[in-house]
């Protein structure tokens, strides 16, 4: 009996965030696949004919990783933001049609180990780009054209996460913003460089694509559903990431804080979900706390009126619900260690 209840009760937690964000349910990868094993809902991920494919997608810092993956799901499940380092570890999103499913891996920006001991980056700027190659069918190597110092070159930290992947695996060259590039023939230069260089790997194919204006990313999306393998889905139809509700709220806030802040500041401010709430009609509440270590923080936050503050509450609201697809209010209290000014 005490079993019989406890099942009643996940399944009707599980039932009411289906039914809250229309569909966009999102919980971690352990919980997804426990509850699907609770209730026999297997069935949906082992039916004849489904096909899955794995797309990591690598690149430097700020090549627009995130935002080609949000444009290709058509979700902004991926924080973005116009500074390097707003990702900080891997995430997955997931998009499906028909019977295909492609589960895409964000992967924060590809960084050699001085930069990361340099800067004390996360050992996940290492590790996860690694584990991304591993679980790949196709690789996709994002390059930003705008880069004059980078676009025409693959550095060989980068050619080593390549070397790692399986013998099976796919590899892509995707040339990104191109909608900023006045003279269009750079980018046959820059195909032919590439190509042509002995030292690169071969490349199945190559693609040209603005993430931010759309541009091109149709023909990526139609490519990796028609490169897609027969194989079992790793995720129900209704799933979008392997990412927490929470995880994403609170990286969001972080993403357009990156935005909002000059230089070095959004990077030392801790932000922290001090409340969080979903109501019957599936309206998110969230409470967010960004911890200055410094009084001048506060200031550039608070100075005209909060007019950042406000900008930076628009802003996330607005990325969270093309997220979840639903009524999303955030509120901020700004903070030091000696004070405390809720918004």
């Amino acid at each position: 009996m005490i079993f019989s209840i406890r099942k009643y009760v996940v399944h009707n937690n599980v039932y009411f965030l289906k039914r809250s964000f229309f569909y966009s349910v999102i919980l971690n990868a352990n919980n997804q696949e426990s509850v699907t094993s609770q209730f026999n809902d297997e069935t949906k991920l082992h039916e004849k004919n489904k096909k899955l494919l794995n797309v990591a997608i690598l690149g430097l810092p700020n090549a627009g990783k995130s935002t080609l993956i949000n444009k290709l799901i058509h979700r902004s499940v991926c924080p973005t933001s116009s500074k390097v380092h707003t990702t900080l570890h891997k995430a997955k999103a997931i998009y499906t049609e028909g019977d295909t499913q492609i589960v895409f891996i964000d992967t924060p920006g590809l960084v050699n180990s001085h930069e990361i001991k340099k800067y004390e980056l996360s050992k996940t700027f290492k590790k996860d780009p690694e584990t991304a190659v591993n679980e790949a069918d196709i690789i996709g190597i994002i390059q930003d054209v705008t880069n004059i110092y980078t676009r025409h070159k693959i550095d060989n930290f980068i050619l080593d996460y390549i070397n790692n992947k399986r013998e099976d695996t796919q590899l892509l060259m995707i040339f990104n913003k191109v909608d900023k590039l006045k003279k269009k023939e750079s980018l046959l230069n820059l195909t032919r460089m590439i190509i042509n260089n002995k030292n690169y790997p071969k490349f199945n194919d190559i693609f040209m694509v603005s993430a931010l204006t759309g541009d091109g990313v149709n023909d990526l999306r139609n490519y990796l559903l028609d490169s897609s393998k027969i194989k079992d889905w790793k995720y129900e139809e209704e799933y979008y990431t392997d990412q927490q509700i929470e995880t994403i709220t609170e990286q969001t806030v972080r993403a357009k804080l990156l935005d909002i802040l000059p230089h070095d500041m959004p990077y030392k401010v801790k932000i922290e979900i001090e409340h969080f709430t979903i109501g019957d009609d599936g309206t998110i509440n969230a409470y967010v706390t960004l911890n200055c270590p410094k009084q001048r923080f506060v200031k550039s936050l608070l100075k005209a009126k909060a007019a950042k503050i406000k900008c930076l509450s628009y802003y996330v609201e607005k990325e969270l619900r093309h997220a979840f697809r639903t009524t999303v209010i955030v509120r901020i209290n700004v903070c030091t260690k000696t004070n405390s000014i809720k918004l």
